[in-house]
């Protein structure tokens, strides 16, 4: 028995030698280069949409299990009733966003969201905003998250 698991170790050991190194090291750069193009939203080039709404984060690289800030700016006749944070690619439950006022028609808050197994996870924003007609609309920002 013991010979016979010595000559599996031995032809483990001689197929993983045999592997192309060239391949690992383009799998590596592969994901650096993927993390480079990475970018969310920053004060100087903010998140817009037709509404007028702007949205930006305090980072463009932000890492899990790590404060967030989020900024929005409004029209004057919006507010901020709620907000919460959905996973993209898997399901994470949500994390609810609590937003408050620092000047007219714009709002802060801090978050923050777990890790993830993959080497960037997409989260989905959603803020639900009221208007002076009390007219309820919800809009969607991205946030990308690396390990």
């Amino acid at each position: 028995m013991p010979k016979s698991w010595f000559c599996v170790l031995a032809v483990l050991s001689f197929l993983s030698a045999c592997s192309d190194p060239t391949a690992i090291i383009h799998e590596s750069s592969e994901k650096s280069e993927s993390l480079s193009e990475i970018e969310n939203c920053v004060v100087l080039s903010p998140c817009t949409n037709a509404e007028k709404l702007m949205l930006w984060y305090s980072s463009k690289l932000i890492k899990g299990e790590e404060e967030i800030g989020v900024t929005v700016t409004l029209p004057s006749n919006m507010v901020i009733k709620s907000a919460f944070l959905a996973g993209e690619e898997m399901n994470m439950g949500y994390i609810p966003v609590f937003f408050e006022q620092e000047k007219n028609g714009q709002f802060y808050a801090t978050t923050m969201v777990g890790l993830c197994t993959t080497q960037v996870m997409q989260w989905r924003l959603t803020l639900n905003v009221v208007d002076n007609t009390n007219q309820e609309s919800l809009y969607d920002f991205p946030l990308y998250v690396i390990q």
